[in-house]
């Protein structure tokens, strides 16, 4: 008995003593290249890490070994960065990130996640300093389990992950020159009369509202993820040939010409009309005309639009002239279609609704604000299913067609430009990605 009993007491310290071995040489062989690739860019330049601490799991977490390396006061100089938002791209295990962002007095400009520096506006060119700290802590568990306060140790593993992985951060701290310059896209050169181009502004530092010039109507731009947008319309009356548009952006103007060419809009025979009571004139300018006021609002609309009725026949078109009893007289500034009543009638594109109601000289009324000084305005519906203030989708039914339905696109504001308000065919809108 005596004999065995020794003999287990050997064998389980020959097992610890391997153990021991073992684990003695696992620790000894793992190095720094155990601890996850630092590789970081900011505005496509590689950043080099000034300071780390990682705690390396061993033996399937059981033992941990940590790799420091203290933060230094040195700064990698990147140089000059030509792009408004340099962009920033971290490591694929980065859980949660720490971004300080100074200017060249020392004042933080910004402070947050990296997720949160994509909606960062810097306020101009110039030189900047930032530090960045990006974390790896297990999945399912917080920073403020494992990082040890402004020491920069890290707590012990809790075992949160099976097979265990790495925890710890990687510092940065760099320097760079923000000289970034606007640049302007045309979506067409282009444009016959009544359609109208799409101005793409990006590039720019600060949040100073661009102005953009040019006769062919009023043009308000509008803040976008990429920069500004803004919209030039074609009058079916605009002067065919080059046309000057001046985009002044922080001081820098950028000119580019717009090439008008000339549409035959043709005509159309229609019937004489009772002229309106002036309490309908009155009414609808009173509850019509401020909306021609209002300022622009953020583009809600993506893709293209859609038409108002699905099934329709145009009886009068945008910009035709209209003939009556054989004399001409003016254009059509909207587009008048054959319906059928009871069907639906929808939303053009996304958008807010900003009137629904009854007015004697249009009948049931429905304008729906999409943006980017575009409105659409719906005549003549047998019924209205929507309220001012509701967002609609596009397609959305916002009430029941009548046996005609005039619908009339608007872009632009007198408080913009005092000339008279210009209206479109819809052009790009009809077809814009």
């Amino acid at each position: 008995m005596k004999r065995f009993l020794l003999w287990i007491i050997s064998v389980a310290l020959g097992v610890v003593v391997l153990l021991a071995a073992v684990m003695g040489v696992s620790y000894a062989f793992t190095t720094e290249g155990g601890c996850p690739d630092g590789a970081a860019q900011f505005g496509g330049q590689a950043l080099e890490p000034n300071g780390s601490c990682w705690q390396v799991p061993l033996l399937g977490g059981q033992l941990d070994k940590v790799f420091a390396s203290p933060s230094t006061l040195t700064v990698q100089k990147l140089g000059v960065l030509y792009t408004a938002h340099p962009e920033l791209a971290l490591p694929d295990w980065t859980g949660y990130t720490a971004l300080t962002i100074q200017n060249a007095a020392g004042d933080v400009l910004f402070t947050g996640s990296a997720g949160e520096y994509q909606n960062f506006l810097f306020p101009a060119n110039g030189e900047y300093k930032a530090e960045l700290t990006a974390w790896r802590v297990p999945k399912g568990g917080v920073i403020t389990q494992f990082e040890g306060g402004s020491t920069g140790q890290l707590r012990k593993n809790l075992g949160l992950e099976r097979p265990a992985k790495p925890t710890g951060w990687y510092r940065y701290s760099f320097r760079f020159t923000l000289q970034a310059s606007a640049e302007v896209e045309l979506s067409a050169e282009r444009v016959e009369q009544g359609g109208t181009v799409g101005v793409r502004i990006s590039g720019m530092t600060g949040d100073a509202v661009p102005t953009i010039e040019t006769d062919l109507g009023s043009v308000q731009c509008v803040r976008a993820a990429e920069g500004w947008r803004a919209y030039i319309p074609a009058a079916y009356n605009a002067s065919s040939g080059g046309h000057e548009v001046n985009i002044t952006v922080n001081g820098e103007t950028i000119t580019r010409t717009l090439t008008v060419l000339p549409k035959d809009f043709g005509t159309v025979e229609v019937e004489a009309e009772e002229p309106a009571a002036e309490s309908a004139n009155a009414q609808f300018r009173s509850a019509i005309w401020p909306l021609y006021e209002a300022a622009a609002t953020a583009k809600q609309w993506q893709g293209g639009f859609v038409p108002p009725a699905e099934d329709s026949m145009t009886l009068v078109d945008y910009g035709q002239i209209k003939v009556t009893d054989g004399q001409q007289g003016s254009r059509s500034n909207s587009t008048k279609l054959y319906t059928i009543p009871g069907a639906p009638c929808r939303a053009a594109a996304n958008g807010t609704v900003v009137f629904a109601g009854d007015l004697a000289l249009t009948g049931n009324t429905v304008v729906i604000d999409h943006g980017c000084g575009l409105r659409s305005y719906l005549y003549g519906l047998q019924e209205i299913s929507v309220s001012k203030g509701q967002t609609v989708e596009k397609g959305q039914a916002v009430g029941a067609l009548g046996e005609e339905l005039t619908m009339d696109f608007k872009l632009g504001s007198r408080s913009v430009n005092p000339r008279l308000l210009f209206q479109t065919s819809g052009g790009l809108f009809w077809k814009e990605n």
